[in-house]
């Protein structure tokens, strides 16, 4: 005899079942961040930890299964990451948003939640201010490019103390997020190097982008060129690197061998766990 599916009542009683234990397990999770705020503090580590938030995100992704959209699942815990941020420190974000890409915003938006206070500039050098005077704790910039031509990037590279990339967004799809370009999360301390690395290069010359991708092409190592500049007898580039690079790395004398003669300087600019590909988000709703 087949059963007998069970009652919209029955299942109803069911569901608030379910929810009155998630809901007991997130208050525990909340008196265990509390303490972790406290632990942080005799580490001296800040309450923003992005490399350990991608782990976090990571591994949760590896053990999902069933319906529920991978998408769905990131923005849960990314709103409990936001709301345990701010349980442990005053903390705020600064966002360049220029009028013509408001989806700036919606990326910050869904990488902090709705309960960490965010601040809404039109240009990143508002921004790397807001960081400077200590009006902010984390900056969110769109990542350059085509269509993104301010040089924030060269200014944040001759600061030598100030605040470094460490995180990309979005981590697992844009989900509703207007616009096309990505955002890189800026923040006072790395706490660790992520699984892409970036590094601005100046050399002395003429040396074209075209030029400089031939160059880098030789290194054997993924390394790209997001943004650059040529000035009367310089240029300047920001590249990311496929790899995590610590800025003594013998390995960036190879990806710089192709034009060492005309290389003047390397300056880090941070780096950042790599966002969650698409077909593993697809892989993982599939289980």
């Amino acid at each position: 005899m087949a059963k007998q599916p069970r009652t919209l009542k029955t299942l109803r009683r069911k569901i608030d079942q379910t929810d009155d234990r998630l809901h007991d397990l997130l208050m525990r999770r909340a008196d265990l961040v509390a303490e972790i705020g406290v632990a942080k503090q005799a580490e001296r580590i800040g309450a923003e930890v992005p490399l350990r938030e991608a782990e976090i995100l990571r591994r949760l992704e590896g053990r999902h299964r069933g319906p529920l959209p991978v998408g769905a699942l990131v923005r849960l815990w990314r709103e409990l990451v936001g709301a345990a941020i701010v349980m442990q420190t005053d903390f705020s974000v600064a966002i360049a948003v220029p009028d013509d890409d408001p989806g700036i915003w919606d990326l910050a938006r869904d990488h902090y939640g709705t309960q960490v206070p965010m601040v809404a500039f039109r240009s990143p050098s508002e921004v790397l201010r807001a960081l400077a005077e200590l009006r902010a704790d984390s900056g969110v910039i769109a990542v350059p490019g085509e269509g993104v031509d301010d040089p924030w990037w060269r200014a944040l590279a001759g600061a030598g103390n100030g605040p470094r990339v460490t995180a990309r967004l979005p981590f697992a799809g844009r989900g509703n997020a207007r616009g096309v370009h990505d955002a890189f999360v800026l923040g006072r301390t790395a706490n660790g190097i992520g699984d892409r690395s970036l590094f601005v290069i100046e050399t002395h010359g003429e040396l074209s982008r075209a030029g400089l991708n031939t160059a880098l092409a030789g290194a054997g190592i993924g390394v790209g060129v997001l943004a650059h500049l040529r000035g009367n007898d310089s240029a300047v580039a920001l590249i990311d690197i496929d790899a995590p690079l610590a800025p003594d790395d013998p390995r960036l004398a190879q990806i710089t061998a192709g034009f060492a003669r005309q290389l003047v300087h390397v300056a880090p600019l941070g780096s950042y766990a790599k966002p969650l590909l698409a077909g593993e988000a697809a892989r993982a709703a599939a289980r």
